[in-house]
């Protein structure tokens, strides 16, 4: 028996025990937490832009908020010692994290980065309505990473920094502004400050645009005028710059700057009075080729011709001059259209040829002439098309080529091959020439004949005729291959033999679970091993090694990716390098195809090990895997919806993992959501996949709204960090924090009916979870845009299981539509119900009916679920008037719509007031039919036209 007072002090001790573990268990935990609210937005934070130095020490990135000031953080990941430099306000259109471009010098002694103005400048600017539409001059920061110090430099346009020398920093300052014709109102100045002021002037005007070269050792400076561009050399010991001086014609040129223990005088490569332009240096930077029209600069039609110099020597050589080089076309020229390269051997250069044009006459009276546009049945591409593309065909240039050893030119392109490619290599040219089935492009698909070309002497062989798609050349030019029907294709150039690669080898090698009339596109290669003994294939799990002769082909991660569901993909670390070394090692990304869960694997092409696990994660593995360049080190990011996704370092083999970066603590003050993977089948018992995404504190005796999100196929997405931020489609962070379940379900599709299909896909996950007990069945939303408008459009007419239905940019009437013109790109639309997204898989005269029975616009009597739909009066995508035609049936039917055009906004939102505009609007109509919230005056009300403040005048 235990005595009075030890029983007394028993019951407090296990009432202390009780209350602990009800505080630690309780399932009301993240009641302590607020919902996200719209305020949320404009502060919320993300990275942008990281880098990891070369020698692996320091990683940096741009702590970027959503609407404010942006600041380049700066990081020791071994020591934590961290700098924070702020480079200008994001938001607006504006986009400091864009604009900073920070750099590790080589030596990751120095970061260097440019400066934008602030928010509390921007407004300043704003309410002194002193906006200028000039480019904002910006500053440039030189951070010291040994003392901390941050060295700025007013006005600097641009800066660089040499690849493989951390010695030294180049940067362009802003050309000073003659400001002399600008009234002094100022009555009391006097007539020294008036004379010193005019001197100053002076001087600035003459000095021009400087350059400035700066020893990051010494901080020592040394300035060079009237530089107009600038570029190192890799290893930094020569610095090339272009010089223009108005006042001295002897002056303009190329020169050439030493870089030692100190900065040499500029020693001229080539002057005199004219342009200079388009430069380059071969790979092991002996040569530098440039484009100058300094031999014809007098002329009513100046033109261009190429100069080599071989780095060191006095002066440099006219190389290409279309008055001097032998068999150059007539009536032609060197190009300033098109760049400059070199083969990697550095024996060859390429660059463009044109038509010399006309010269102005000198009569230049304009006579008034009929302006229209003649749409011919025969022409390639329609008119819209012509003029998205006419100033690229105007501009258009012949590939040619120049060895540098016997000085021969090759002129490799013309009308009939236009769109000619020298192969890295130099020992062949190549070429896709889709010009004789450009009609083809608006209904049917993109073709090519495939021809090799000769660069000695211009000769062609047509390879491969009518291809789907394109053709490569493996890295040392010894295949052509490409991917037809469903198998690879290697065509051995010295041989003229064409081999089937993956013929006979019992897996697929195009998507399998392709789904439009087209035909399915490839998983892709690894790449080719070295000399182009063989090239890596992807199936939809594993990599074969096949030679490209066909035989020997085996798969060298010996199919354990099919046995256990694991996809894997080469992860290329060394970019230098464009082939894959048998011998080594090769790090895979690998991802569970059934549980999405992601990390990486390590194998080798030759032998049979299996590949060894290093890493695995319930999580999703970030696009970007960056390597130090000179240490075993990688920096990645990895995340759930649950899980920001911070940067991470890890050694090559996983065993020094550390998370660097902690921008994920701001989500602890609010509800948050976690994403599960869910298999349902459809109603045609297909099995399909899709996204649950709970509240952290889900009640399972409680029936919640549901909101429904679609697309296509969404479930690879299970692991996306979804940031809460307005935009043009609803934000799942948001609304599972404010108390919605959301479900993003896959869709999949046959041809002819994609409507029915995504009805078929949908519904049956929704009705999975009113089984559970978990939805309110008279409680459920749906919302997407573009084509998952256009399905919600479709699925309203058919089925009134949805309480409120939001349609983003929806096609309503597929016959409208059909021979429209998306006017992004001027392409007729057809393509698009023929063989692609909308997948009808025929034309409007062979089909009609299919066409009437997937246009929501001749069921519109049908529906009975609210709909609110966005369309924008800038659409080039989707037609607005499809928007118009809907909105304008349910209107005469007399159902309750609501249609937003954010003027002059394109298919999706991109202004952020507007967008966040209609992210609230958006959610007050989901809240009142979802939740019984009361309706917006929007909504009761209506804002007609004369309500809204008058457009100004101009």
């Amino acid at each position: 028996m235990i005595p009075k007072r030890q029983s007394h002090r028993y019951f407090l001790f296990a009432l202390f025990l009780f209350m602990l573990l009800a505080t630690i268990f309780s399932p009301l935990k993240a009641i302590d937490k607020k919902p996200l609210t719209h305020d949320v937005y404009d502060t919320w934070k993300s990275i942008q832009r990281p880098q990891i130095s070369p020698d692996g020490k320091w990683i940096l990135y741009l702590e970027t908020p959503q609407k404010g000031d942006a600041f380049l953080v700066v990081k020791n990941v071994d020591s934590g010692k961290t700098f924070r430099q702020l480079v200008g306000f994001s938001g607006d259109g504006t986009s400091a994290h864009t604009a900073a471009k920070p750099k590790f010098n080589y030596e990751a002694t120095h970061v260097v980065f440019m400066i934008s103005h602030s928010k509390a400048e921007v407004d300043s600017l704003k309410k002194a309505k002193k906006k200028s539409k000039k480019k904002k001059i910006k500053k440039m920061g030189i951070l010291d990473l040994v003392s901390g110090e941050v060295v700025v430099v007013d006005s600097v346009k641009s800066f660089s920094l040499p690849e493989k020398n951390g010695s030294w920093l180049a940067y362009l300052k802003e050309a000073a502004k003659d400001t002399s014709k600008k009234k002094d109102k100022s009555k009391a100045k006097t007539e020294e400050k008036k004379s010193e002021e005019k001197n100053k002037k002076k001087k600035e005007k003459k000095d021009g645009t400087p350059l400035i070269v700066r020893s990051l050792k010494t901080g020592a400076e040394t300035k060079f005028q009237h530089i107009t561009d600038y570029r190192f050399t890799k290893k930094g010991d020569h610095l090339f710059v272009i010089i223009s001086d108005k006042k001295k014609a002897g002056d303009d040129g190329v020169y050439d700057i030493g870089l030692g223990e100190t900065v040499s005088a500029a020693q001229p490569i080539l002057t005199g009075k004219g342009h200079y332009k388009k430069w380059a240096t071969d790979k092991n930077e002996t040569y530098l080729a440039f484009l100058t029209d300094r031999d014809d600069f007098e002329a009513d039609t100046p033109t261009f011709n190429l100069y080599g110099w071989k780095i060191g020597d006095r002066t440099a050589t006219l190389w290409v001059s279309h008055k001097e080089t032998k068999n150059f076309p007539a009536g032609m020229a060197v190009s300033d259209k098109s760049g400059i390269s070199f083969s990697k051997d550095g024996k060859i250069v390429t660059f463009g040829v044109k038509e010399i044009p006309a010269p102005e006459p000198e009569d230049s009276t304009e006579t008034e002439t009929a302006k229209f546009d003649l749409w011919h049945w025969n022409d390639p591409y329609p008119q819209p098309q012509q003029k998205k593309m006419a100033q690229r065909v105007r501009d258009n240039t012949w590939e040619s080529v120049y060895f540098i050893k016997s000085k021969k030119f090759v002129k490799l392109a013309d009308e009939k091959l236009p769109d000619v490619l020298l192969t890295p290599t130099g020992k062949i040219a190549y070429a896709n020439n889709g010009w004789p089935y450009a009609k083809l492009v608006a209904y049917d698909g993109s073709y090519s004949d495939v021809y090799i070309v000769n660069p000695k002497n211009g000769s062609r062989k047509l390879i491969k005729q009518k291809l789907y798609g394109r053709a490569s050349i493996s890295p040392n030019a010894k295949y052509a291959y490409w991917f037809e029907n469903g198998d690879w294709f290697a065509y051995n150039i010295k041989t003229n033999r064409t081999v089937n690669l993956t013929k006979g080898l019992g897996v697929r090698f195009d998507l399998e679970d392709w789904d439009t009339p087209n035909p399915a596109r490839a998983y892709g290669i690894a790449g080719w091993t070295d000399g182009d003994k063989s090239i890596l294939i992807y199936d939809h799990f594993d990599i074969w090694q096949v030679n490209p002769d066909g035989k020997n082909a085996r798969c060298i991660t010996e199919s354990f990716g099919r046995k256990n569901n694991l996809s894997f993909r080469y992860v290329d670390l060394d970019r230098e390098k464009d082939t894959v070394d048998p011998t080594k090692p090769m790090l895979l990304k690998t991802v569970n195809t059934e549980t999405m869960a992601s990390g990486f694997y390590r194998d080798k092409v030759n032998g049979n090990a299996l590949p060894e696990k290093l890493f695995m994660s319930d999580a999703g593995l970030g696009r970007r895997i960056a390597k130090a360049r000179n240490a075993d080190r990688l920096m990645f990011t990895y995340s759930r919806f649950d899980q920001f996704p911070d940067l991470r370092i890890s050694d090559l083999n996983f065993t020094i993992f550390k998370k660097v970066t902690d921008l994920g603590a701001q989500m602890k003050p609010y509800i948050w959501g976690y994403a599960e993977l869910r298999n349902f089948l459809s109603a045609d018992g297909k099995p399909l996949k899709g996204i649950l995404i709970k509240p952290e504190n889900f009640d399972a005796n409680k029936k919640y709204p549901l909101m429904v999100y679609i697309y296509e196929t969404l479930h690879d997405g299970l692991h996306n960090f979804r940031n809460p931020a307005p935009g043009t489609s609803i934000n799942p962070s948001f609304y599972v924090s404010n108390g919605y379940l959301l479900w993003e379900p896959d869709i999949e599709y046959d041809t002819g009916y994609p409507g029915h299909d995504a009805l078929k896909c949908v519904l049956p996950g929704i009705h999975m979870l009113i089984r559970e007990g978990i939805v309110d069945p008279k409680r459920v939303g749906i919302a997407g845009h573009s084509w998952g408008g256009y399905q919600i459009a479709y699925m309203v007419t058919q089925t009134n299981i949805f309480a409120a239905a939001e349609s983003g940019a929806p096609v309503s009437n597929m016959i409208s539509s059909y021979d429209g013109i998306r006017w992004g790109t001027g392409m007729v639309r057809q393509f698009q119900y023929e063989k692609t997204q909308s997948r009808l898989g025929a034309s409007l005269w062979e089909v009609p009916m299919r066409y009437i029975e997937n246009s929501p616009i001749f069921w519109v009597d049908k529906i009975q679920t609210p709909l609110l739909i966005m369309h924008n009066d800038k659409d080039t995508a989707v037609p607005w008037y499809q928007g118009i035609e809907f909105i304008m049936a349910l209107r005469r039917l007399k159902k309750e719509a609501y249609m937003f055009n954010y003027n002059g906004e394109p298919h999706g939102l991109r202004k952020r007031v507007n967008q966040e505009d209609w992210t609230k609007r958006m959610f007050q109509f989901f809240e009142h039919f979802l939740k019984d919230k009361p309706a917006p005056k929007w909504m009761t009300d209506g804002i007609k036209a004369w309500e809204k403040p008058a457009p100004k005048k101009k």
